[in-house]
């Protein structure tokens, strides 16, 4: 019965795409073409790249049943090496259109060239109806989900430089990304491949870590020096008396977490939150289980904890940036399935259908392709635009201005420092009643366009151009290409991309070629199409197809959203957490008097109330 469901739908999809896109569609029909397209792209665009991996062995004295490893291996008990760190990130296109590209193709057109002249901020483009936390929180998710790890300077790339261009040094430097140094004689032949350092999975690794050395320091009690000292046997994690996270001890003052990479303030208010959060259920759970050891009080409060992350991103995080009835259906179905959340929690679930009851709690299914994080999904999820180029920061107690940062003035070890001038509240209140950029052209925060990264090597960088030489390096395929891989009618001319009449004069300029354009620039030049922006969605329609496949897939892959999310594994009081809370009542659990500004907010990463002199 299923199959020919899936069958039904796979073909409506299919048949709809050429003549009229989804959203053009009527309510129930849209709905349906959706799950098409999801059916569609489980079965043609789930690729594998491991030739050879290697099972790791049990880890000793652990309970791989009940609780996640910190390298995430052993979460598919069949497959455990499977999504663990070191593994290769798959592909969401065949393996013969994922090959780098390589000089002169590369620099074709010059990404500098791109980023100055379609990238660069003109003037800052808000999204009037999200908070700045929400462009926090796509970062907070990333670095859970997939890290390339540090990129390698042994064989550097080398972007031209106009006449006119004032990079400080010439050429541009961009190091490569790190290779995979542990190929073998099945890859003859085959495109290059990277390895995710972290887990794949969707655990927490950005506030646990995905190392025993890194998960060892944020179990730590930070001494007077602010960083890690003594290990909390109790299975808390480490925060200073004034409840906020200590300071690494490798890198002067930048806070400590399991991934404190591209470290800025809202980053810090979402780790900071959320290991108080973890703390939290360690408590919660002490009272049912009062001779419960410290490590198993970590390993039930990291299960409790990564699972509320995964809700807060899949009902209110991503129904905020697709704010229409068809994205908010499409989403919280994913999570409860068209039987809805009120029917789920009082009577559990329906069937094993992920249709009509959601995909928590569904049997587990990698659709035949080893769970994999993909180098596809990483380039849709290039989100800069979100980022401002400049913070203010208010009292949140009558919305005086208490002082403004540029976003390099808030970032890496000088985020830190803002809260010694506004509270932890304040901060949080300040993101919450602020703007994200828009995902258009024209809006990539030129604060990230000029990164001094270490000024006693000049080494600099452009984020924007960056961006664009990661996925042709990585074999990301063109915007093009890209569409008619994942089943979309490709554009012809550049008026197929977008409905604005400048743009495609800018386009036409850079490329020449519809077939040249780069995937990010397509995207972003899509919010200007009718038929590539979904009504009041936050993202291009090219995004959402990779979306669609991958979202769903992070969940149902993963044994502890799918056969072991059940209060057998979590605990009744763990599950119940899950279940009963969200990020709002994480902030006033955490920031109790910031409740009132949150009152009215239908979603919490909707604007908050500000507040009154």
């Amino acid at each position: 019965m299923k199959q020919f469901a899936d069958w039904i739908l796979g073909t409506l999809a299919r048949l709809t795409e050429g003549f009229r896109v989804w959203h053009h569609w009527p309510f129930i029909t849209g709905i349906a073409i959706v799950l098409g397209h999801r059916v569609n792209l489980r079965n043609n665009n789930l690729v594998d790249t491991e030739t050879a991996p290697e099972n790791p062995s049990v880890p000793e004295d652990f309970d791989i049943q009940g609780a996640r490893t910190v390298d995430g291996s052993f979460n598919d008990l069949g497959t455990p090496w499977m999504g663990k760190t070191g593994t290769r990130f798959g592909r969401n296109v065949p393996l013969s259109a994922a090959f780098g590209e390589s000089p002169p193709l590369l620099m074709d057109p010059n990404p500098r060239e791109v980023s100055r002249r379609l990238l660069a901020r003109q003037s800052f483009a808000p999204v009037p109806h999200l908070n700045l936390l929400a462009a926090a929180w796509i970062q907070f998710m990333v670095h859970d989900w997939l890290s390339h790890g540090k990129n390698t300077k042994k064989d550097m790339l080398e972007v031209p430089l106009g006449a006119d261009d004032d990079w400080p040094r010439r050429p541009m430097l961009v190091p490569r990304t790190k290779p995979d140094g542990d190929t073998n004689p099945n890859d003859e032949g085959r495109p290059a491949t990277y390895r995710n350092i972290e887990t794949h999975w969707w655990d927490g690794s950005q506030i646990y870590g995905s190392t025993v050395e890194r998960n060892r320091q944020v179990r730590s009690r930070p001494g007077p020096d602010g960083k890690p000292a003594a290990f909390l046997d109790d299975g808390k994690l480490g925060l200073t008396d004034g409840g906020l996270l200590p300071i690494d001890g490798t890198t002067e003052s930048l806070e400590l977490s399991g991934v404190n990479g591209n470290w800025w303030i809202g980053l810090s208010v979402l780790h900071t939150l959320f290991t108080r959060e973890h703390n939290a259920i360690v408590d919660r759970l002490k009272i049912d289980f009062p001779r419960a050891s410290g490590d198993w009080l970590y390993h039930k409060a990291r299960l409790v904890n990564a699972a509320l992350m995964t809700k807060i991103h899949t009902v209110e995080w991503t129904p905020a940036l697709m704010d229409s009835p068809r994205g908010r259906m499409i989403m919280r179905g994913n999570y409860w399935g068209l039987m809805g959340e009120t029917f789920i929690n009082a009577f559990g679930r329906f069937s094993d259908s992920e249709v009509t009851s959601g995909i928590l709690g569904s049997p587990q299914d990698h659709s035949d392709v080893p769970y994999a994080m993909t180098e596809e999904f990483t380039a849709i999820y290039r989100m800069h635009s979100l980022l401002p180029d400049d913070l203010s920061f208010r009292s949140h107690e009558d919305n005086r201005a208490l002082f403004d940062r540029t976003l390099t003035e808030a970032a890496f070890a000088s985020a830190r420092s803002v809260y010694d001038h506004a509270s932890f509240e304040d901060v949080v209140y300040s993101l919450a009643t602020g703007h994200p950029g828009a995902l258009v052209l024209h809006n990539f925060p030129n604060t990230l366009r000029r990164i001094d990264k270490r000024a006693d090597e000049s080494v600099f960088m452009d984020l924007a151009a960056v961006d664009i030489l990661r996925d042709r390096e990585r074999g990301v395929p063109r915007f093009k290409e890209c569409r008619r891989l994942l089943g979309m009618k490709p554009p012809d001319t550049f008026a197929d991309i977008t409905d604005d009449k400048d743009w495609q004069n800018e386009l036409k300029d850079i490329y020449g070629s519809v077939d040249k354009v780069d995937l990010l620039i397509g995207t972003l030049a899509e919010s200007r199409s009718k038929r590539g922006m979904p009504y009041r969605f936050g993202f291009s329609d090219t995004a959402f197809r990779i979306f669609i496949v991958m979202a769903s897939r992070r969940l149902k892959s993963d044994r502890f959203y799918t056969d072991d999310f059940r209060p057998e594994v979590y605990t009744e009081a763990g599950f119940r957490w899950v279940q009963e809370n969200g990020f709002a009542s994480v902030v006033r659990r955490h920031c109790p008097v910031l409740a009132d500004a949150l009152a009215d907010a239908r979603n919490p990463f909707f604007p908050w109330k500000t507040a009154e002199r």
